[in-house]
């Protein structure tokens, strides 16, 4: 089975528009997750960073589609970080990114295509996890220029009924949802196929281990249970026929006792089955409770 880390990202980058507005609400998801910032000797430069080096590839291709800016601008402003190593950052003019965040960094103002503004959000600041437990999606946002783009992704998720919960660790909001089906919903909705379909599939893989080691642990433990009760009836047989008080038994009783004594790994059902006239289970349980009580031996 693939590793949903590596289907992951390779699944959002290979989801691409044709359509002009579509790349435009899109760009605006992916601004509204990055982290950025006035930057420049005169603050005349919005700068964006983050380690994710996929997103810009990304962003490349949409900008191309867009009406954000001129095609192949988005390779001119990117600085690049030596060996690969650290943030990339893409600077851009401040008014230009107020003037397109109002355009296309609300999913309220593009209902139409909210799910594509979801999709760029979730690849610039968004993440799934599998603990041993659960399932639950993270988006990791800051309020920069002017934007707050933890309401705008409550609002659309409340819009789609979708549960979540808010908090603010280390000056950053984290919205989390934890439902399996929210989630596996919402990446079919950002058209994120494979890993809905890897997280179905490792969901179900769950599911089948757990009912596996449910039905493993209840038989262990009747195996258990019917072992010790048998080491007790044993034990009572042995106390009965050495005091000689098995002579004070009913004959049907007395031909239990003898079962067990011939039979000492049996469960209840198997021991009524071997008797002369077969019995339930629960016929076996009464007969030993009446046997300890007639014998004076306390059951357990």
């Amino acid at each position: 089975m693939e590793k949903l880390r590596e289907v992951i990202w390779d699944d959002w980058s290979s989801v691409l528009v044709d359509d002009r507005v579509k790349a435009s609400v899109e760009i605006g998801g992916i601004f509204s997750g990055l982290s950025g910032g006035a930057g420049g000797e005169r603050r005349m430069e919005a700068v964006f960073s983050s380690s994710r080096f996929f997103v810009f590839r990304k962003l490349k291709k949409l900008w191309e589609l867009s009406d954000w800016g001129r095609p192949g601008e988005t390779a001119l402003n990117l600085v690049i970080p030596a060996g690969m190593r650290g943030k990339v950052s893409l600077k851009l003019d401040p008014a230009m990114v107020l003037e397109k965040i109002s355009l296309y960094g609300d999913p309220r103002r593009n209902r139409a295509n909210a799910w594509h503004w979801l999709r760029g959000i979730f690849g610039s600041c968004g993440s799934l996890f599998l603990p041993r437990t659960g399932y639950y999606m993270v988006f990791r946002t800051s309020d920069t220029w002017g934007r707050v783009p933890s309401e705008r992704l409550g609002h659309l998720l409340a819009m789609n009924d979708i549960s979540f919960r808010s908090r603010t660790r280390y000056g950053f909001t984290e919205t989390v949802i934890r439902d399996q089906s929210s989630i596996v919903g919402m990446l079919s909705n950002m058209q994120m196929f494979r890993t809905s379909l890897l997280l179905e599939e490792k969901a179900m893989l769950r599911s089948m281990k757990e009912r596996a080691n449910k039905v493993v642990n209840c038989d262990a433990s009747n195996i258990r249970k019917s072992l010790e009760t048998a080491k007790r009836q044993l034990e009572t047989a042995e106390e009965l026929i050495t005091t000689g008080r098995i002579r004070m038994l009913p004959e049907a009783f007395r031909e239990l006792v003898y079962a067990r004594m011939e039979n000492p790994s049996a469960t209840l059902r198997e021991l009524g089955q071997v008797l002369s006239k077969p019995v339930s289970k629960s016929t076996v349980e009464y007969r030993w409770r009446k046997i300890d009580h007639l014998a004076g031996i306390s059951s357990e």
